[in-house]
């Protein structure tokens, strides 16, 4: 049976208020996590792929350093001084380099959600973080209504394109770490 168009959602100006305001203690833990678990990610990677990475000598040192701890906690507390050099770096720059190997067939249905969750507003968000366990929706929702905030202020093409970019570079890392913790 044919998905009926939903129609486009109707955000208030209390929900373009809420985006001025900075992150959540919540939402900046998650942040961290999330950038931790793009460290372990990267260091899955080989050491030839490793050392190719476009990125600060310090982050590629950190991410061969982690190869050869063992202990842990050892482990656990270098991924998060990964994750913190990562917020530095640019994600879209990274996430070249991940999602390969995710497969043309998934980066094009993240690109569907995108879409849907612009066109669809809450209820896309609500499907897709059912569908993915690594999502944050508050986090979701803010990128989403970023693009209809600015859709209402008729930004330029450019800062859509921004908006849209940021919004697909949170769902490939939500793929990325999704698929990441149905493997184990």
């Amino acid at each position: 049976m044919a998905r009926r168009p939903q129609p486009q959602q109707r955000y208030t100006e209390e929900d373009f208020e809420s985006l001025d305001g900075r992150a959540s203690k919540t939402e900046q833990k998650k942040a961290v996590q999330r950038m931790a678990a793009l460290g372990e990610r990267l260091a899955a990677l080989s050491i030839k792929q490793i050392q190719q990475l476009p990125v600060e000598e310090r982050l590629i040192e950190a991410l061969l350093d982690v190869q050869t701890i063992s202990s842990f906690e050892a482990r656990r507390r270098q991924f998060q001084r990964i994750g913190k050099l990562l917020r530095n770096e640019d994600e879209s720059l990274i996430l070249s380099y991940l999602t390969p190997q995710q497969g043309v067939k998934k980066q094009v249905q993240l690109q569907r959600w995108v879409d849907r969750m612009i066109e669809q507003g809450d209820s896309a968000i609500h499907e897709f973080s059912k569908q993915f366990n690594a999502t944050d929706k508050h986090t979701l929702r803010q990128h989403v209504l970023r693009i209809y905030r600015d859709k209402q202020l008729e930004a330029t093409d450019e800062e859509l394109e921004v908006s849209r970019q940021k919004l697909l570079n949170y769902v490939q890392q939500v793929g990325l770490l999704s698929d990441q913790g149905k493997s184990r």
